[in-house]
C-alpha cells in the first residue's frame, strides 16, 4: 500500500439517486458525465470489440489532471502550459485551438510528491446554458462565454495558502444547480461550499466553517445535485459529515456522520433512495434518505467493510455497484446495490487507482497508467474483454465516452480514439 502523503496528493487529481437531467448523447457537460453518476447511458456495445482502437488525433494541451468536457462540436478544458493556467476551446473533428484563455498561478507550490502526478489543474469544468465554469488549483473561479471565450466573471482567491486552497490544491468540481454555481473557497482550515449566481458571481449563499473536517476543510470530493424524497438537493462529503443542502439556501435538510481517516475523494453515488459512499476505515456504506412530516432522516441502510474506495469513485449498472477498492494494492469488485453484500472481488494488485465508466453492457476501466480496460458489467466475476494502451504518460482524468468515440486526457496531452 503507498504511503499517505502519495495517497493524499493522488486523491486530489481525482476529484472533480435521480441526477441532473441528461443532455443529448454527444454532451459530456460536467464532472463523470451528464448524469455526474459516471454513466454513458446512450452507449451501445459493440458486436465485437476491436484488436485496437483508432487515433483520431492527439494534441498538446498542458499539464492538469482536469477532465475535459464535451458541448456540440466543442471540447473544453483546463490545463496549465507551465506559465500560466488556461481554458481552452477546441474542434472536436480535428482537436484545432478555437480559443484560449488564461492567468498566471505563480503562487502555488506542489507538493514534492504531487509533482510527480500533476502539474496542473485537477477540478473539471462545467459547461451549462453557454457558459463554461472553471476552478482551478489556486481556488481561481471563472465564468466564460462558451461560444467566444470572453470572461464573464472571476473570483480569486485571497489570504494565504491555509486560507485559498487546502494542501493539494482546488480538486472539487463545480457543480450548476439552476441558476447556482456552486464551487469550494477556502483552504484545509477556511473554507465553504459557496453558491454564486451564473450571471453575476454573486454569492447566494456559503456553507461550511464548523461542519467541516477540523484538518482538511472541504476536501477534494465533488458534490452531486439529485432528487431524494421528493425534493432535489446538493450532496456533499466534507470527511466529516455526508450532508443533503436545499439548493435555493445551502440549509441542512439532513446529515449522517461519516469521518474518514484519509482525504475526502469519493463523490457520492445515488441508487433507488440510497445514497453510496465510501473510505477509509469505514467501508462501504449506503445511506437511506426520506421524509418524515417536516423532518429529514438518514440512516444507514447497509455496511460492507470488506471493500472501500479511496480515488476511485463506484458507478452503478442495473442492480450492481462497481468500483476499485484500495485494498490489496487495489481491488476491482462488485456488490449488490440494494443490500451491499460483495458479489465478487479480484485477488488485487490492480494498480493505484482507475476510473470506471458503466457503459451499456461493459464497464470501461481506465487506470492512471493509461491501460484501457473493457470488462462485462457481470455479478458472476471479474471478466477482462480488451485491453488497449491509449497513453504513453499517466492518465488520472475521467475519460469521456460519446457515440463510438472516447476522449483521454494524459500527462499533457488530449487524444481522441473511436472504438
Amino acid at each position: 500500500m503507498f504511503t499517505r502523503t502519495f495517497r493524499r496528493a493522488a486523491a486530489a487529481l481525482l476529484v472533480g439517486v435521480a441526477t441532473v437531467a441528461p443532455s443529448v448523447a454527444q454532451d459530456w457537460p460536467q464532472w463523470r458525465g451528464p448524469g455526474r453518476d459516471g454513466s454513458a447511458a446512450a452507449f451501445k456495445t459493440p458486436k465485437r470489440w476491436p484488436e485496437k482502437l483508432t487515433l483520431k488525433w492527439r494534441v498538446p494541451v498542458g499539464y492538469g489532471a482536469a477532465s475535459p468536457v464535451t458541448a456540440g462540436d466543442r471540447i473544453y478544458l483546463l490545463a496549465n502550459d507551465g506559465k500560466r493556467e488556461t481554458i481552452s476551446a477546441l474542434n472536436l473533428g480535428d482537436g484545432k485551438q478555437v480559443w484560449q484563455d488564461g492567468y498566471p498561478v505563480a503562487s502555488y507550490v506542489p507538493q514534492e510528491i504531487e509533482r510527480e502526478l500533476s502539474k496542473g489543474p485537477k477540478a473539471t469544468p462545467a459547461y451549462h446554458g453557454g457558459s463554461l465554469y472553471t476552478v482551478g488549483v489556486t481556488g481561481v473561479i471563472s465564468a466564460y462565454d462558451a461560444a467566444t471565450g470572453r470572461l464573464r466573471w472571476r473570483k480569486e482567491p485571497k489570504g494565504g495558502m491555509k486560507e485559498a486552497y487546502p494542501v493539494f490544491g482546488m480538486a472539487i468540481s463545480p457543480l450548476v444547480a439552476g441558476d447556482l454555481l456552486v464551487a469550494p473557497v477556502g483552504g484545509s482550515t477556511h473554507s465553504k461550499l459557496t453558491a454564486f449566481d451564473t450571471a453575476t458571481g454573486a454569492v447566494r449563499w456559503e456553507w461550511g466553517a464548523a461542519n467541516l473536517h477540523p484538518e482538511l476543510g472541504l476536501g477534494y470530493s465533488s458534490p452531486v445535485l439529485a432528487q431524494i424524497g421528493g425534493a432535489r438537493q446538493i450532496l456533499f462529503w466534507s470527511g466529516r459529515d455526508l450532508v443533503g443542502l436545499a439548493p435555493e439556501s445551502g440549509k441542512v435538510l439532513w446529515q449522517f456522520p461519516f469521518r474518514s481517516q484519509w482525504d475526502p475523494v469519493v463523490t457520492p453515488v445515488v441508487h433507488k433512495g440510497l445514497v453510496i459512499l465510501s473510505g477509509n476505515p469505514m467501508g462501504t456504506v449506503a445511506v437511506r434518505v426520506d421524509k418524515q412530516g417536516d423532518s429529514w432522516r438518514a440512516e444507514q441502510a447497509w455496511e460492507q467493510k470488506e471493500v472501500f474506495s479511496y480515488m476511485a469513485t463506484p458507478v452503478v449498472a442495473g442492480n450492481l455497484l462497481f468500483g476499485m477498492s484500495a485494498k490489496n494494492k487495489g481491488q476491482y469488485f462488485c456488490l449488490d446495490a440494494a443490500d451491499g453484500r460483495k458479489l465478487w472481488a479480484t485477488e488485487g494488485r490492480e494498480g493505484e487507482t482507475a476510473t470506471m465508466l458503466s457503459a451499456g453492457d461493459s464497464l470501461l476501466i481506465l487506470t492512471n497508467d493509461a491501460k484501457l480496460i473493457v470488462a462485462r458489467n457481470s455479478p458472476a466475476g471479474f471478466e477482462s474483454v480488451r485491453r488497449y494502451e491509449v497513453a504513453s504518460s499517466p492518465t488520472w482524468s475521467h475519460p469521456v465516452l460519446f457515440g463510438n468515440r472516447i476522449l483521454i486526457k494524459d500527462e499533457s496531452n488530449l487524444s481522441l480514439w473511436t472504438l
